[in-house]
């Protein structure tokens, strides 16, 4: 029933007769041969593609560890994991460039800017969880968090991060701010007019705006994984953690060693388009 319901939220109405009277093997090839563009230019088979991916982990969640999926959520989840890859392929790095090895390593800011990174993190379970830390030109430790979010998709997750960091920052009276992510999706988002991207997430994204607008000195760039491992670390530690926010008055002994990595600037090789 939940991929009856998907289904029928996604095939506008003048397909549905075609879309549900093929045999299976007509019907994937159908599907994944179709040149019909879903929106914003991401290729059906692509959304088809994720689609079937989604709806076979959903199966599984309910036969396995009896959760029930929304159809909702899953076309929120779908469509955004559908865009994510239409804009990773069409990028620089999918294109043929020719890319090599880079070493990449998290830099502290100059004074008296201080820096936050955030994380979000959705496992196949339905899991997911944010994370944050903030240091200063010295690399030390100001402020960290983690958060238990429950079940949401990945972008969810990056914008609870981002937004859970933005209001610690605010609080704690910082006032220039060097804002880093590791998902280029959400920056993207966030400084391009894309609001049909922004539909699922609208309170999310006007809340984070909100905080760009304010009164204060921030920039907001996308980074490499390689240096954002320290807020990946928190946003993995969450899970550990009850449901809920969860404010980190110390390092988990755990991140200690990332943290120190980043405060003597150690690099880690990354692909990067020439």
């Amino acid at each position: 029933m939940v991929a009856r319901r998907f289904w029928n939220r996604i095939v506008p109405e003048q397909n549905k007769p075609a879309f549900y009277s093929l045999n299976l093997r007509k019907w994937m090839c159908a599907n994944l041969k179709s040149g019909w563009t879903f929106k914003q230019n991401v290729s059906w088979r692509c959304f088809f593609g994720v689609a079937i991916w989604k709806l076979w982990q959903g199966r599984n969640l309910f036969n396995f560890n009896h959760i029930s999926v929304d159809s909702e959520h899953m076309v929120n989840d779908v469509s955004m994991r559908a865009m994510e890859i239409h804009r990773i392929h069409n990028s620089l790095m999918c294109t043929g460039i020719e890319r090599s090895v880079q070493w990449i390593a998290w830099s502290p800011p100059i004074w008296p800017w201080c820096k936050l990174n955030t994380d979000g993190a959705a496992k196949s379970t339905g899991a997911s969880s944010a994370g944050g830390l903030i240091r200063d030109h010295n690399g030390n430790w100001l402020a960290g968090f983690c958060m238990n979010i429950g079940s949401c998709s990945v972008m969810v997750a990056e914008f609870w991060g981002l937004l859970q960091g933005l209001s610690i920052a605010w609080e704690k009276g910082i006032r220039w701010l060097n804002v880093e992510v590791d998902s280029l999706c959400v920056t993207q988002l966030l400084t391009d007019n894309h609001p049909d991207y922004t539909n699922e997430y609208t309170p999310l994204v006007r809340f984070i705006k909100d905080f760009l607008r304010r009164d204060w000195h921030i920039t907001l760039i996308h980074v490499y994984r390689e240096s954002n491992f320290a807020a990946d670390f928190r946003a993995n530690y969450a899970l550990s953690l009850p449901l809920g926010l969860h404010f980190l008055p110390c390092p988990p002994i755990g991140a200690v060693s990332l943290l120190t990595h980043d405060m003597y600037e150690v690099i880690y090789p990354c692909l990067i388009p020439i």
